[in-house]
């Protein structure tokens, strides 16, 4: 059996390279430099230890890299701002359209500037016709009233104005869940010196068009939440527990905290050891749900492991739904990630035997000079005919659109087992995984960048899970959760 380890870890960093701009919080001599200095440390860090650069099964990912970095190069000669080195950074990063290859603790502005908006905020709605973009949120009386419908600003149709405005920065604009989480900030002026912020937009209300000018003005912190909230929907954060309800049982998996010795790590820890006492409850329970809002990734080993312990391991293992193989990245600051993963998991025995083969395969494979390591699967034993389901009831996972990483894992897992899924379309991610995290040299954010690729994976590259059922109410609304999916354990 293979185990994922980590798929989002918010573990140490190797030191970040000496530089000579300030790293106290203070403005630096050139945001030029800045900017420079950080693009070539990102840069480097992905042609050095990213599996990207020499996956022959992905031969234009060397362009993005290069690319990238002549455009932020280019921009480094006559950015003079935090906004110019923000933005310039954050499209880089954003061009490999990867949600596990970016930047993570961007420092905010040593010298605040506000943030600008026209006094109303628009958000992704759908419709009959399709997705459109329409007002949210409007703290102005002259301006376009709730509900009103963007068509268009100074010619931009609004979609392609949102891809300009934040779709650059944000990365992966084809998925829903990005266009959703972002759509918000399609007219705010972040201070991105690459875009143009409109001037004149065009809505349609009652069946007429209109034409608005736009009055900027800076956002204020409680407009922005209150904003975002009516524009994107609140997400909610489940937390760590097995508890009843009126039709079964009910498993919030809010997170998956990948070090055991975290509080997170251990409330799954002892969530685990709850599950093993209580298999026959689980089993036997009427409707059995996993509830995975709010959760971002982490370390599918919990997952994976509550699964087996619930359906049992020959049942488990003979619905899985692993790659067929996986392919590390093998380097020198690679391989002391893997050594750092001796000690965070030195109590999970499994967990522990399995980085000890991948720190002794990928030593090998840097010994003979390979690029790759190959991971090689425990062989199968023999097996008869796969057990009979023993979970008797109903089993749904619900998901938000914020779910992704270990939490698509978990998707992918549950539903392999021939669970329901339910709520939001999730995000997605690539093939790429296991992350780790290092300081650029400005001292002003933290690359984050994979260390393996999946092969034959049966969910796509950047392919979301859609839910069999769709949640159109609040996410925040657990006992109307409760009600909805026991109607469905009803009719399904």
């Amino acid at each position: 059996m293979r185990l994922a380890i980590i798929t989002i870890l918010f573990g140490l960093g190797l030191a970040a390279p000496q530089s000579t701009l300030a790293q106290d919080g203070t403005e630096p001599a050139s945001w030029g430099q800045a900017l420079r200095e950080d693009a070539k440390a990102f840069h480097d860090l992905v042609a050095e230890n990213h599996p990207g650069p020499v996956d022959d099964q992905n031969p234009a990912f060397n362009a993005s890299l290069e690319e990238g970095l002549a455009l932020a190069l280019d921009r480094a000669r006559t950015a003079d701002s935090y906004s110019a080195w923000r933005a310039a950074l954050a499209e880089y990063a954003a061009a490999f359209n990867d949600g596990h290859l970016g930047l993570k603790d961007i420092k905010d502005n040593p010298a605040p500037a506000p943030i600008n908006w026209p006094g109303f905020l628009v958000g992704l709605r759908s419709a009959p016709g399709g997705d459109h973009y329409e007002v949210a949120f409007n703290r102005d009386p002259a301006a376009p009233p709730v509900g009103a419908v963007l068509v268009s600003c100074d010619g931009r149709p609004a979609e392609a104005l949102a891809q300009e405005m934040i779709g650059r920065e944000a990365g992966r604009w084809s998925l829903r869940s990005t266009r959703v989480s972002h759509a918000v900030w399609s007219l705010v002026d972040t201070g991105n010196p690459y875009v143009r912020r409109p001037e004149r937009c065009d809505f349609t209300v009652n069946g007429r068009t209109t034409r608005h000018a736009l009055s900027w003005r800076p956002l204020d912190p409680a407009d922005r939440d209150a904003g975002i909230a009516a524009a994107s929907g609140q997400r909610f954060t489940a937390s760590t527990a097995l508890r009843p309800w009126d039709a079964g049982l009910w498993i919030e998996l809010g997170d998956f905290g990948a070090d055991p010795r975290t509080p997170e790590g251990q409330k799954l820890t002892a969530l685990l050891a709850e599950a093993e006492t209580r298999v026959a409850d689980l089993r036997a329970a009427p409707v059995l749900v996993f509830d995975l809002r709010g959760n971002n990734g982490g370390s599918s080993t919990w997952l994976s492991t509550l699964a087996r312990t619930i359906w049992g391991a020959d049942y488990a293992d003979a619905h899985t739904a692993d790659s067929s193989s996986i392919d590390w990245r093998a380097s020198p600051d690679n391989l002391a990630k893997l050594e750092e993963y001796r000690t965070q998991f030195s109590s999970q025995p499994d967990t522990l035997a399995y980085v000890n083969r991948l720190i002794d395969g990928m030593s090998a494979a840097m010994a003979a000079g390979s690029s790759l390591f190959h991971e090689a699967d425990d062989a199968e034993p023999e097996r008869g005919a796969a057990p009979a389901n023993p979970v008797a009831g109903k089993v749904y996972v619900l998901t938000d659109y914020g779910c992704a990483s270990a939490c698509l894992d978990a998707v992918d897992t549950l539903t392999a087992l021939g669970v329901v899924q339910v709520g939001q379309e999730t995000s997605a991610d690539t093939l790429y995984m296991e992350i780790r995290y290092v300081p650029l040299p400005s001292g002003r954010a933290t690359a984050y960048v994979p260390m393996k690729v999946y092969r034959n994976r049966a969910r796509a590259n950047n392919q979301t899970a859609v839910p069999r059922h769709a949640w159109t109410g609040a996410l925040t609304d657990t006992a109307g959760l409760e009600r909805w999916i026991a109607q469905l354990a009803g009719q399904d």
